[in-house]
């Protein structure tokens, strides 16, 4: 107990951080030689006001975050226990304590795919998403994400719901839930995977520590999917974090039109892999070990409960007049939904719908007999399905929907 307790003292010392006790270990072979040493001059970095408060040895308050952690369940891992993670002793400035709720899976050796991107994300994000992250899952890679709104949170409840493991990095303490809207999604990660953090319980989520916490993401992940990211977002800071740590970037291109999402694009500009499913990702690891899903009693979501859900209701209510609302609220006879639908769709569109009028076809058939590139079909096809005319069968065949 007493050696966990030196670890907290340390790295809850005003908020020393991991730089700090980088160098007091250029200096200590352990932490019980940096908490019982009388003297920290000439160690490069640490001033003054530093090594006074090294020279306070109280453990009043290091004892109260154990006895918090102790009664939130949870449990601490320091970095020098054989639980703590290799994959993320391996970056530079590893957090040196973790606090965690759930059971910290084994990821030395599995497949770890960082899922992250916007909180606003779109419908056609949400579903490439769903649609990666499920095949990630039935092929037993483990997923982490920061636990935010929007595509992080859309990856990890499609990983636990087909069975898998999913890993949340939080910027706060694990005794605040953030989001409020993922307290769901909290409780059913420390079911099946686990919420973790280096900031002690109490720490609300403030701005600053998000950014922080994105490196651990990418250290614990061999490879960073990037789904939506705005060109200033905490996802393509995530994904500097893996390029850095020599970890891999994949990313899922938009419409060169839209310019709210262009990160992602930017990324494939700077040599980021362009995926398009799942494949494409498992093709680079293919001698990573796997964890076998396991669907029995898998925690559900409940749809349209979620902040995306209300954060578009309340866009729509403020764009559309109360005359338009209502008159749009009104339900459609089938057949005129459908004609709607149907002078929306493209020329190619019609090219992919003539071709599965013939039967069902895997995305190269389709590719080859309508003439059209990979990268286009693929996304024609996900907004097809968006629109109710295509349905995805397993095995990547695609059936047109009567």
């Amino acid at each position: 107990m007493e050696h966990i307790l030196y670890w907290i003292w340390l790295t809850t010392k005003f908020r020393i951080a991991a730089t700090y006790v980088t160098r007091l270990f250029e200096r200590f072979d352990s932490i019980e030689d940096i908490y019982f040493s009388k003297s920290y001059n000439n160690i490069y970095g640490i001033n003054e006001k530093e090594r006074a408060l090294l020279l306070d040895k109280d453990l009043t308050k290091a004892k109260q975050v154990m006895e918090r952690v102790s009664q939130l369940g949870g449990r601490i891992v320091v970095y020098d226990n054989e639980n703590y993670p290799q994959i993320l002793k391996n970056i530079p400035d590893p957090p040196y304590l973790l606090y965690i709720m759930g059971k910290l899976p084994e990821l030395d050796d599995v497949l770890t795919i960082g899922v992250v991107g916007t909180r606003r994300s779109s419908d056609y994000g949400n579903l490439v998403t769903e649609r990666i992250c499920a095949d990630l899952t039935d092929a037993g890679a483990v997923t982490v994400n920061g636990l935010a709104s929007g595509i992080d949170a859309v990856g990890a409840w499609t990983t636990i719901e087909r069975g898998g493991i999913s890993v949340g990095v939080i910027g706060c303490g694990i005794d605040k839930v953030y989001p409020r809207d993922n307290s769901e999604l909290y409780t059913a990660m420390t079911e099946r995977g686990c919420i973790m953090s280096e900031f002690p319980p109490g720490t609300p989520p403030i701005g600053s520590n998000f950014p922080i916490r994105n490196r651990i993401i990418a250290g614990l992940s061999r490879g960073v999917l990037v789904t939506e990211a705005p060109p200033k977002s905490g996802a393509l800071i995530t994904a500097r974090f893996a390029l850095e740590n020599n970890r891999d970037v994949f990313a899922v291109p938009r419409d060169v039109t839209n310019t709210q999402f262009t990160g992602t694009n930017i990324l494939i500009q700077h040599g980021a892999k362009l995926v398009m499913n799942a494949d494409d990702i498992l093709s680079e690891y293919p001698y990573a070990k796997r964890v076998t899903p396991k669907r029995e009693n898998a925690p559900k979501r409940k749809r349209g409960s979620g902040k995306r859900e209300q954060e578009q209701a309340a866009e729509k209510t403020e764009t559309t007049p109360q005359s338009a609302l209502k008159a749009s609220s009104a339900p459609k006879a089938p057949s005129a939904q459908k004609n709607e639908n149907r002078g929306k769709l493209t020329d190619t569109d019609e090219r992919i719908i003539a071709m599965l009028k013939k039967a069902d076809m895997q995305i190269d058939e389709i590719s080859r007999g309508a003439d059209i590139a990979a990268g286009e079909l693929n996304t024609r096809l996900i907004m097809l399905e968006m629109k109710g005319y295509v349905k995805r069968l397993p095995g990547g065949r695609y059936q047109l929907k009567t």
